[in-house]
């Protein structure tokens, strides 16, 4: 016997046997046919699936030869993924997987396909960590009607990483995001609103977060017109505008009495929409005079209280009345500010890190905040040294000091004693401090006096009776006597009512005994020899209306700068009552122009503001209350020599100083400051 090998490997045996008719050739192995044997082959050996679950499928097929039964398996362990079909087969087939949509971390498992004669195979089926979900709740989406703050918050209910951005209409002006405009994962978006004195509203919190798999977001919040739970607000701004028909001063104007018929009320939806279009000459004469204000900060203001940082600041501008910075006026001993440091003279630059000069006017009072106890600024100053510093001070429940003690003092002077007095605003304790301080005035003798007006936006006009009367003394009043101190002049309509008043010199207006008792025999100064007024274009209304006042009675003399310009004031009327029995019970008080004010000589239409005889510029690197201010420094030099004129050097630095700028005030700001 002989062993050959052929070019295949196969091995022959021959054999010679002698058969009687030839040779038998016989071929062991393989599968007893002529083909090569099964070979199990898969059409992927890997596969991703999504993260939101899915059915993916694998190939299985026979390369070799034959007949190749296999069978699919996965771990037991996977309880996350199942073969739906094809868990066996014969030659070709397909195994479908079944994945399910992953909550957590990435995974993944190996599908194994076996076959008996030949070798198995795998496939990995990874899996990616779950997106992120994004969530937004809020305790309530019902928003309180007289302003505040609501928290949204936004949470990752997925898995991985989720950063997200925050935002509100663009349009919005009556809400912003105070905190929270961007976050990762969970967080707090704290959104500050105003108080609504309109219609119904609704605004939109809405959160972007790319990675999440159902962003954006968008939370709807409402909020009810302010006096919702007295009235509703159609009958509320019905109620201010037949007031308006009513009181109006201006209603005598031909004009103004057309606005009335022309007006559509359902057009406006808020009361300050509504009285803006029945203001008479906005920009001349009712300059936002007509207000209103909820009870609660109506009642605050009369106090001398608000949440404030405790200051009052004049806007710096360039020659396009762009903003170049804040400077400070005046800082409230006690207050957030003062404790803080502020000092007058002292430059705001920035606010929040924002530049003053890159923002505009309603963005710089968007970045001082709502009149809110807590509320954080952060203050960039530079002090008169050129010293820069950087502040985060909160706001807080401020009582202006309305004579401050440190800015009350007597002057001796080559004409005599000079008293002066720092007179910040005629509400909350101006009664008593004024009384206060004439009386030390009365015993040391003054027959001078500087009171000083140039922030003073007004008040009360009881207050101004009452210091007018301090001011004009005793020889006003004595005896019975009755001199003309103003006179209140109303629309015919109410003229004809018998509204109009004559107020004389008198301490009756003080009203409780003990006052009137002070003033009477502590307070009134007698034959003053001079009353100089320093004033500012800040000086308005019950300002205005003590210094026209006396000017028929004393010698008077303004110094600074031309007043403001507001000869009328106002009455203060509820309403949304309620108890409709009650018409002090009244949840808003609408204050309109009702009447203008008149001295003595008939002297009434000065809305371009009071004159002064010397124009002194504002000397804010000097403290008020010392000689060395230059306003100060100059009515003093009147009093001695009769000439005010400032010195060279004052004259020059008036030339050079930069633009000022007093945007429109609302009643907080004007009576009580920032």
């Amino acid at each position: 016997m002989r062993i050959l090998k052929d070019p295949y490997g196969f091995s022959l045996r021959i054999s010679f046997v002698s058969i009687a008719a030839g040779i038998f050739l016989a071929a062991c192995g393989g599968s007893g046919d002529d083909g090569p044997p099964p070979s199990l082959s898969v059409s992927v050996t890997s596969i991703d699936a999504e993260a939101g679950g899915e059915n993916v499928s694998v190939g299985v097929s026979n390369s070799g030869g034959g007949s190749l039964n296999w069978t699919a398996s996965i771990p037991s362990s996977i309880d996350w993924a199942r073969i739906s079909s094809g868990s066996s087969g014969t030659n070709a087939g397909t195994v479908q997987i079944e994945v399910d949509a992953n909550d957590g971390a990435a995974r993944e498992f190996d599908l194994t396909i076996s076959a008996s004669g030949s070798a198995s195979r795998t496939v990995t089926i990874s899996q990616a960590e779950a997106p992120p979900v994004l969530d937004l709740s809020v305790s309530s989406t019902d928003l309180e009607g007289d302003g505040g703050s609501v928290t949204v918050q936004v949470s990752n209910t997925g898995y991985g990483t989720m950063d997200w951005t925050a935002s509100l209409p663009e349009d919005l002006d009556w809400a912003y995001i105070d905190s929270g405009e961007s976050g990762t994962d969970s967080g707090e978006i704290v959104v500050r609103y105003g108080l609504n004195g309109g219609a119904d509203r609704e605004l939109e919190v809405t959160v972007t977060a790319s990675a999440a798999s159902n962003s954006p977001q968008s939370l709807a919040l409402s909020q009810d017109w302010y006096g919702a739970s007295a009235c509703t607000y159609p009958a509320a701004r019905k109620e201010i505008f037949e007031l308006m028909e009513d009181v109006y001063y201006f209603n005598d104007e031909s004009e103004q009495a057309a606005k009335y018929g022309d007006l559509v009320l359902e057009e406006h939806n808020t009361l300050d929409a509504m009285l803006d279009e029945l203001r008479w000459k906005p920009e001349t004469h009712d300059r936002g005079f007509s207000y209103w204000l909820t009870k609660i900060r109506s009642d605050m203001i009369f106090a001398g209280e608000a949440y404030v940082f405790g200051f009052r600041v004049i806007y710096i501008v360039d020659q396009n009345m762009d903003p170049v910075h804040l400077e400070i006026l005046d800082v409230y001993q006690d207050s957030p500010a003062g404790k803080a440091g502020f000092q007058r003279g002292d430059k705001i630059l920035s606010l929040n890190g924002k530049a003053i000069d890159g923002l505009s006017f309603a963005e710089i009072g968007a970045e001082f905040g709502p009149n809110e106890k807590g509320h954080e600024v952060t203050f960039e100053l530079e002090k008169v040294n050129g010293d820069r510093s950087t502040l985060d001070v909160a706001k807080d429940l401020v009582s202006i000091p309305t004579v401050p003690a440190e800015h009350a003092t007597v002057f001796d002077t080559d004409a005599g004693k000079v008293g002066y007095v720092h007179f910040r605003t005629f509400f909350g304790d101006a009664n008593e401090r004024l009384l206060e301080e004439f009386a030390k005035f009365n015993r040391q003798g003054v027959r001078h006096l500087i009171v000083d007006l140039r922030y003073n936006g007004g008040g009360s006009v009881p207050i101004a009776y009452g210091l007018a009367t301090l001011i004009g003394g005793p020889e006003l009043f004595e005896g019975g006597r009755q001199t003309v101190l103003s006179r209140r002049i109303h629309n015919d309509l109410l003229e004809r009512q018998g509204w109009n008043r004559t107020a004389y010199f008198g301490c009756e207006v003080y009203g409780s005994q003990e006052l009137v008792a002070r003033c009477e025999n502590e307070s009134a100064l007698r034959d003053l020899e001079n009353v100089v007024f320093i004033t500012s274009r800040s000086s308005a209304s019950a300002s205005e209306l003590v210094a026209t006042a006396l000017q028929p009675h004393e010698n008077v003399t303004l110094i600074g700068e031309r007043t403001y310009g507001k000869p009328v004031g106002q009455y203060g009327f509820d309403f949304c009552l309620e108890d409709p029995g009650n018409r002090r019970s009244g949840l808003g008080i609408m204050w309109p122009v009702s009447f203008a004010t008149v001295n003595a000589d008939g002297f009434e239409d000065y809305y371009d503001g009071l004159a002064v005889e010397c124009e002194v510029p504002d000397d804010r690197e000097s403290q008020l209350g010392t000689a060395e201010e230059g306003r100060i420094a100059a009515a003093l030099r009147f009093i001695e020599t009769g000439n005010c004129a400032a010195p060279a050097s004052a004259q020059a630095a008036r030339e050079q100083e930069a633009i000022q700028f007093l945007p429109p005030q609302d009643p907080i700001k004007q009576h009580i400051g920032y």
